[in-house]
């Protein structure tokens, strides 16, 4: 816990980075003691403190996602919020594997933590009937086989679920590979 973080561009202020930390020491925590219950919040959390959506306070700021991430074309078309889903491109049980995987391994540290979650944490706003067209598919809380499958067309696209279920996005932020 004593290692030097850097999160997602590295470009916060101190009491974000702060913030962003302790998430990533809360996800830490959980996983040393082999817990997962709380993990949805706490990644959820940090993405909010590493991306800068924060309310005045210097709270999480959960609406601020909203239309400012991943947002498909449906979904750009609506302005009634109750009409769409703000959800995680790669849903968070896939998350959850692969931070649970990293203790295993021997790479279970803050730094390590970061990096996934930097690399598979993504929100896409989308409408209801294309959220209702992914759980149809099967693909609410999984990935597409191919997401798994080194050398696949879809191995490790967050937006994979979306190609598949034949979402379009009008916008796409940053990919990890365009961050480095």
């Amino acid at each position: 816990m004593t290692e030097e973080f850097e999160p997602y561009g590295g470009t916060l202020k101190s009491p974000q980075l702060a913030d962003a930390e302790i998430e990533l020491q809360h996800i830490e925590l959980e996983l040393l003691n082999d817990r997962s219950q709380h993990l949805r919040s706490f990644i959820d959390q940090y993405f909010c403190y590493s991306r800068g959506y924060v309310n005045r306070r210097g709270r999480a700021h959960w609406e601020g996602v909203m239309w400012k991430e991943s947002v498909s074309v449906e979904a750009a078309k609506i302005s009634d919020r109750k009409q769409v889903v703000k959800e995680h491109a790669v849903p968070i049980r896939v998350i959850t594997s692969k931070l649970k995987a990293l203790k295993p391994a021997g790479l279970l540290t803050t730094t390590r933590i970061a990096e996934v979650l930097d690399r598979y944490v993504r929100f896409a706003t989308i409408s209801k009937e294309e959220d209702l067209a992914l759980r149809q598919l099967g693909l609410s809380s999984k990935m597409p086989s191919g997401f798994h499958e080194p050398g696949h067309a879809d191995h490790d696209d967050v937006f994979s679920r979306y190609r598949v279920a034949g979402i379009a996005l009008a916008s796409k932020p940053l990919t990890s590979e365009s961050e480095s």
